[in-house]
C-alpha cells in the first residue's frame, strides 16, 4: 500500500466515525493513525548506521572474462536492520545483481557478485543505492553512497598461431645473419680494409693491435616499426554483437598487438573516423595499454574511406615498416593506396573481414576482385569469413 493510499482510508474511516458517531470506528482510526506515524518514523531510522563500500578484482578485463565484485555491509547502529535491498547503478550492458538482506546491530554482512564482461567498452559503477522500509510496507527510504568506480572492457586477445611478423629492410636492431653494406646501429664483426671502404668504418683498436687496417660490418634488423591501419567507415560495417564486422576487426587488431609487443616491434595504430588518426609507434606494456583502451571504446562512425587515410598516412610510415590493414570494405580504391606504401619498401598485409549478412552474387563477385587485385599488387591478404575462426588468419598462405 502506498503512502497516500494509507491516507485516503484513514481520512475514510475518520469521516464516517465522526458522522456515525461509533465509538468503535473512532479508536480505530486513532489507532490506525498512531500506526501510520509509527511507521513513518521506524521508516527514517532504518537507513541510520549503515555504510557499504565496494571492491573491484581488477580494473579492466577482456571480452568473456568474469569480474568478481565485493560488497561489505556495516551497521553501526545498536539497533538491527529487518530487512535492506542493495543494488548497483551502473551503465554495465545488463542489471548488476542486488541483494535483499538483513543485519544485526553493530554487525557487517559480505558477499560476492560475478558478473561476466559481454561487451567491450568503458562503464562506470556507482552509485550504490540503499533502500529499505517499515515492516508494514507504507513507507519506503533510500540512500545512496558515491561509490565510483570505472571498469575497461578490453577486446578478446586471441592465439595467431598463422600470422607471422612481416620483416622488413630496416638496418640495426636484431640479429639475421646478413651483412648490410651501411652503417647501423649493431656491429656483426670487423674484416680486413677493403678499397673503398669509408673511413669512418675503420675499427682503429683492432686495427693497432693486428698492425693493419679492419673495418666494421654490420647487421640488419627485421623488426621495424608496425602500423595496423583500423577501417572505421560507416558504410561498410555490418551486423551487430560478437559478429559485428566491428568487433571482429577489433578483435584481430587487439591479437595482433599482443603478439608484435610480446616479439618486441613498435606498434603504430591508424584509424579512419571522422578525420584520419594516429597513434605513434611505440613497445612495450604501456603501448599495449594504450592500444587497448583505444580498441575497448572505438565504434565505426567514421565518414573517412580507407583510401583517403591510406593517401594521408603515408607520410608518417618511413621506409622499411610494416603496414597491417584491417577493412571490411570491399572498395577497389584503397588497393592503389596500398600498393603505393609497398612500392615504398613497406612491407603491406590485408585482412578483410566478411559481413555476417548474406550477401549476393554480387558483393562474393566484388570480393573475388579485390582479392584478385590485392595478390596482383603483390600484397598479402587473408579473408575473414561470419563464420571463421581468427585464429586461423593466414592458414593458407602458412600452408602454402
Amino acid at each position: 500500500m502506498r503512502p497516500w493510499h494509507f491516507g485516503v482510508a484513514w481520512l475514510a474511516l475518520f469521516a464516517a466515525a465522526i458522522a456515525s458517531g461509533v465509538d468503535l470506528l473512532s479508536y480505530l482510526a486513532y489507532l490506525i493513525l498512531f500506526v501510520g506515524v509509527a511507521m513513518w518514523v521506524v521508516s527514517r531510522q532504518t537507513l541510520e548506521g549503515l555504510s557499504v563500500q565496494r571492491q573491484i578484482g581488477q580494473g579492466y578485463a577482456h571480452l568473456g572474462d568474469t569480474i568478481e565484485l565485493r560488497y561489505e555491509l556495516r551497521n553501526e547502529h545498536r539497533f538491527g536492520k529487518l530487512w535492506l535491498e542493495v543494488f548497483e547503478e551502473s551503465n554495465w550492458p545488463e542489471h548488476l545483481p542486488g541483494r535483499v538482506v538483513s543485519i544485526a546491530g553493530q554487525r557487517d554482512r559480505k558477499w560476492k557478485v560475478l558478473v561476466k564482461a559481454l561487451r567491450r567498452g568503458r562503464f562506470q559503477l556507482g552509485p550504490i543505492a540503499l533502500r529499505s522500509g517499515d515492516p508494514l510496507g507504507l513507507f519506503a527510504a533510500e540512500m545512496r553512497v558515491d561509490a565510483p568506480a570505472l571498469i575497461l572492457v578490453y577486446p578478446k586477445v586471441l592465439p595467431l598461431q598463422h600470422w607471422e611478423l612481416p620483416g622488413s629492410l630496416l638496418e640495426g636492431g636484431v640479429l639475421t645473419g646478413q651483412r648490410s653494406l651501411q652503417a647501423t646501429s649493431m656491429v656483426m664483426g670487423i674484416r680486413d680494409y677493403r678499397p673503398g671502404d669509408a673511413y669512418n668504418r675503420i675499427h682503429w683498436r683492432s686495427s693497432a693491435r693486428h698492425r693493419k687496417l679492419h673495418v666494421k660490418e654490420f647487421e640488419l634488423d627485421q623488426t621495424a616499426d608496425l602500423w595496423i591501419c583500423l577501417d572505421l567507415d560507416r558504410h561498410w560495417h555490418r551486423g551487430d554483437g560478437e559478429n559485428a564486422t566491428i568487433e571482429r576487426a577489433v578483435t584481430v587488431i587487439a591479437s595482433v598487438v599482443a603478439k608484435a609487443l610480446r616479439e618486441h616491434r613498435s606498434v603504430g595504430l591508424v584509424t579512419s573516423g571522422r578525420r584520419p588518426e594516429a597513434m605513434q609507434p611505440d613497445r612495450g606494456t604501456k603501448q599495449l595499454g594504450k592500444v587497448m583502451q583505444f580498441l575497448a571504446e572505438v565504434q565505426a562512425a567514421g565518414e573517412v574511406g580507407l583510401a583517403e587515410t591510406l593517401i594521408e598516412t603515408t607520410p608518417r610510415i618511413r621506409r622499411g615498416s610494416s603496414c597491417l590493414i584491417v577493412t571490411p570494405s570491399l572498395d577497389r580504391q584503397w588497393v592503389r593506396p596500398a600498393a603505393t606504401l609497398r612500392e615504398a619498401a613497406i612491407s603491406m598485409q590485408a585482412v578483410i573481414i566478411g559481413s555476417p549478412l548474406h550477401g549476393d552474387e554480387r558483393d562474393r563477385a566484388r570480393r573475388n576482385t579485390l582479392l584478385g587485385e590485392l595478390a596482383i599488387a603483390g600484397i598479402a591478404a587473408a579473408y575473414l569469413p561470419a563464420d571463421g575462426r581468427i585464429e586461423d588468419l593466414f592458414r593458407e598462405a602458412a600452408v602454402a
